[in-house]
């Protein structure tokens, strides 16, 4: 899903009138892990106040940065048709418009066992079937000229936390006094989208997955309950590209290559996004291997590279383990599916700062807008190195204008 497709059924919480929610679903789970309190009802019997405040959860769950807060993520066994996990839980419950109670009890269950949360939490699910406009060659929305239904189920796990102890007025009561804490609601840290909207259609191949923390996927989520792969989170991707520059460029880490691939790395970003639809950009072995020649690194160097970029995205991070899932039925024959594959991907935006260089040291801290490189200028004196900055005219020092 792009950007595009996001906003579209993002668009769909704007308002009560456009939402089309049919039917909600929760399951408040306690810090011990035990329902508390699950419901099923209808999405317009509820009270016009609270329909906004469902929709502003929903609309978090579509918000966000690609390839950090929303990640689109393709299940291992595309044939799973198990109603217990996977695709075929989604799909089961997706068919059912949320109408199996017993279904969506083991889905519940599923999420108890593997969502890591110390505390309380909601689980909140909605299905829709959006009737998809047509669009003209211009890219002109037509109401009257829908080209399928796109029906799907959207999840969100909220967190529950208490509101603040205080005095407060009681009109019951008449009177100043020590307000009860209750558990409120708040935005979601996770959620996902069954199945994905791909080029404005249904794509049950895929699903697209929120977090609010980027550094924090839910592995065991990811694995035992949705059965997806996955890439590694945007903050090790980060850590595990600057470990691998170091280690290819060893002494050469200078700060004068370290420009001329930030140059490099800012252009290839541009031209691939001229060409295609995706917000994000893929940086393969290849292309990496590209920039790091353009920008003049030594030939000698390159000899490790294969092997150093392997050992950081493959090797080290990437691993297909099984477990095996008996039923109840003894007879039955051990269910085999993989464990959590981390994807080798990463990701331009997740690695490298294209709107702006950043020069850091222990008394600096000195950041440049990517488009204006050519300000900055290396000069050597005295066996010292200096960096050169052209100053432009509207400079402030502390605020205050300077000529």
């Amino acid at each position: 899903m792009n950007k595009k497709e996001i906003n579209e059924i993002k668009s769909l919480y704007d308002t009560i009138e456009d939402c089309g929610i049919a039917r909600l679903c929760g399951c408040y789970v306690n810090g011990d892990k035990e329902k508390v309190k699950v419901f099923n009802e209808s999405f317009f019997d509820l009270e016009e106040k609270e329909q906004h405040k469902y929709l502003e959860i929903f609309r978090k769950n579509m918000s966000g940065t690609l390839g950090k807060n929303l990640i689109e993520l393709t299940f291992v066994n595309q044939d799973n048709v198990n109603p217990d996990f996977g695709k075929g839980m989604l799909n089961a419950i997706k068919k059912s418009e949320l109408k199996d109670d017993s279904l969506l009890d083991r889905f519940y269950d599923g999420i108890i066992k593997t969502y890591n949360y110390v505390g309380n939490y909601l689980i909140l699910l909605i299905y829709q079937a959006y009737d998809v406009p047509g669009m003209t060659d211009d890219n002109i929305e037509m109401n009257d000229a829908s080209e399928e239904v796109y029906s799907y189920v959207l999840c969100s796990i909220c967190p529950m936390k208490l509101t603040k102890p205080g005095l407060g007025y009681d009109d019951k009561l008449d009177m100043i006094h020590t307000l009860k804490q209750s558990f409120q609601v708040e935005l979601p840290d996770t959620g996902f989208i069954f199945p994905a909207f791909n080029e404005r259609s249904s794509d049950d191949t895929q699903l697209m997955y929120y977090t609010r923390k980027a550094d924090d996927l839910q592995d065991k989520l990811l694995d035992e309950m949705l059965a997806v792969s996955a890439p590694l989170p945007a903050k090790h991707q980060k850590e595990g590209f600057n470990t691998f520059v170091e280690q290819v460029l060893g002494e050469d880490t200078t700060i004068e290559t370290m420009i001329a691939m930030q140059e490099n790395f800012t252009e290839l970003v541009k031209e691939k996004k001229e060409f295609s639809d995706s917000p994000t950009v893929v940086l393969d072995k290849d292309t990496v291997r590209e920039v790091f020649i353009k920008s003049g690194v030594e030939e000698s160097k390159l000899e490790v590279f294969d092997k150093k970029f392997d050992q950081q995205f493959d090797m080290e991070h990437y691993a297909k383990r099984t477990r095996v899932v008996m039923d109840e039925d003894e007879n039955q024959e051990p269910l085999i599916i993989p464990k959590l594959k981390v994807e080798p991907t990463i990701l331009a935006e997740n690695v490298l700062p294209t709107r702006n260089i950043e020069v850091k040291g222990k008394d600096l801290l000195l950041r440049i807008n990517t488009k204006n490189m050519d300000m900055i200028d290396i000069n050597n004196s005295d066996g010292k190195k200096y960096l050169v900055i052209e100053l432009p005219e509207d400079v402030k020092v502390n605020g205050i204008s300077v000529s």
